[in-house]
């Protein structure tokens, strides 16, 4: 048996243009807590030689962000502020003598104080490139996802399913280095992506068992022979570190993530550091066994792909890269097990069987996570703007100077408009405000643009507005509108 764990990160746009980073709580915490331990443990295991592999499906989206000097510099500030803010808490909590949350306050400063002098002066503030080191070193293997993180098989325009893939696989190459394999957000599949696949050079998709047209075992299948393959993840494994309500992240030691101070264990009591950790060795140790007692029952050359999440890893579960980094040891040590990426077992087991994928996801009714309620005013607007898109690549296929630069500005608000983590805030009951709204105010930025793409001469004003939006939302710097053009 063979063992593949891919490592999933995501993070909407939330850049802020600004000199403070504001509104961008949620990814500096992602970084803090998660992508910078996973960083920093995979250089320290390559330098041991141990045989540690992972797959990485990032989002470019957050990619993107994590290049960006503007929110480097952000999270430095970020950080900073933090540190200051527990160094307030720690004088707070000695002067009235709570020995407890001393203690605590301390851990959390030095803590802290040992990741920003990481990203700053190990990692000099720029984590792809150090990602792109580790892909270099075959200690990750990078998989594309859709440029925007949009959610493929609810788009209205097969155009628009080009672009996603198209664009993100160019961009995450650019960062990274060679793709082999597809990740879609929810796991998700639409029939047709496997010619496009094929036509750009990926070799397998991640899919749910759920896009299985037949009640087979989830092994991997041929979708396309000899050129795409579909793998499956593991669902029993995966539940130890999925579920909080039954797998390891609930555990009564582990701190509650719902606690803004960190003094409080998900049991009520105080939070104790020390023993949370050794908590998660000890569930690294479990969770080898399980992988142990799985190899004994499964064929040579069978796979069990395990999905890891840099939403739960660190921020929900905030001991969860000290149990994976434990366990990656363990495992990279264990006789009788042996770490492989998704690409390098495709490479090396061509699938026997060949099969059909349906549409499907990861959640119930087939795509219930991104649709129902305001999430169908979502999709009719979105279908909207992506006429209108294909209408402009259509009109203007020569577009030069300013009117290109408008027109690919339109593109990149629709794509930022595609994300899908608006259709499942939506779809969830969130309200139209906050994140939820951001999708409004990327339509709303894609109609001007799309407006103006039709005069024939551009005011001041006009190109003032054109400059502001492409500060605000400049990511995708290569990013061409005529990508949306229909194939002649």
């Amino acid at each position: 048996m063979q063992i593949a764990f891919l490592f999933i990160a995501h993070m909407p746009y939330v850049r802020h243009a600004g000199p403070q980073p504001e509104g961008e709580d949620a990814l500096h915490a992602m970084i803090a807590q998660s992508l910078l331990p996973f960083v920093e443990m995979l250089v320290e295991l390559h330098s041991t030689r141990l045989p540690i592999q992972v797959g990485m499906a990032c989002s470019p989206l957050l990619l993107e962000q994590l290049a960006d000097p503007l929110v480097q510099k952000h999270f430095v500030l970020w950080m900073e502020k933090v540190i200051a803010q527990r160094e307030a808490s720690l004088a707070e909590a000695e002067a009235r003598g709570d020995t407890h949350a001393a203690y605590l306050e301390r851990f959390y400063v030095e803590w802290i104080e040992q990741r920003l002098s990481a990203f700053t002066e190990r990692f000099n503030r720029h984590l792809p490139a150090w990602l792109r080191e580790l892909t270099i070193a075959r200690v990750i293997e990078p998989l594309a996802c859709p440029a925007s993180y949009a959610y493929l098989p609810l788009l209205g325009r097969e155009e628009s399913v080009h672009a996603q893939i198209e664009c993100g696989m160019l961009h995450t190459t650019r960062h990274l280095g060679r793709l082999d394999g597809l990740w879609l957000p929810g796991c998700s599949w639409r029939p047709g992506l496997e010619g496009m696949m094929a036509e750009i050079g990926l070799r397998y998709v991640v899919a749910d068992r759920s896009s299985l047209v037949t009640q087979q075992q989830p092994a991997p299948i041929n979708v396309i022979p000899g050129r795409v393959a579909a793998l499956f993840p593991d669902e029993d494994l995966a539940r130890h570190i999925w579920s909080e309500d039954l797998g390891y992240p609930g555990d009564p030691l582990y701190r509650d993530p719902d606690d803004p101070s960190g003094y409080h264990a998900r049991s009520g009591a105080p939070y104790d550091p020390y023993h949370a950790l050794r908590r998660a060795q000890n569930h690294a140790v479990h969770f080898t066994q399980l992988l142990v007692a799985e190899e004994s029952r499964a064929g040579a050359d069978d796979l069990r792909l395990i999905l890891l999440d840099a939403g739960q890893l660190g921020t929900r579960w905030v001991e969860g890269p000290t149990w994976l980094q434990a366990m990656l040891m363990l495992s990279a040590t264990h006789g009788s097990l042996r770490l492989t990426t998704p690409g390098a077992y495709v490479r090396n087991h061509r699938p026997r069987v060949q099969g059909l994928l349906k549409e499907g996801s990861w959640a119930a009714g087939v795509h219930g996570a991104w649709q129902g309620g305001v999430a169908e005013v979502y999709w009719q607007e979105i279908h909207r703007a992506e006429e209108a898109m294909v209408e402009l690549a259509l009109a203007f296929p020569d577009a030069v100077a300013e009117h290109e630069r408008l027109l690919n500005q339109a593109a990149r608000e629709l794509f930022l408009a595609q994300t899908s983590d608006w259709p499942a805030l939506l779809s969830a009951g969130a309200g139209e405000e906050g994140w939820a709204a951001r999708w409004r105010t990327y339509l709303q930025r894609f109609g001007q643009l799309a407006e103006l793409a039709r005069h024939r001469h551009l005011q001041e004003a006009d190109l003032a507005l054109l400059g502001q939006l492409e500060e605000e939302d400049g990511l995708f710097a290569s990013l061409n509108y005529r990508i949306f053009a229909p194939a002649s």
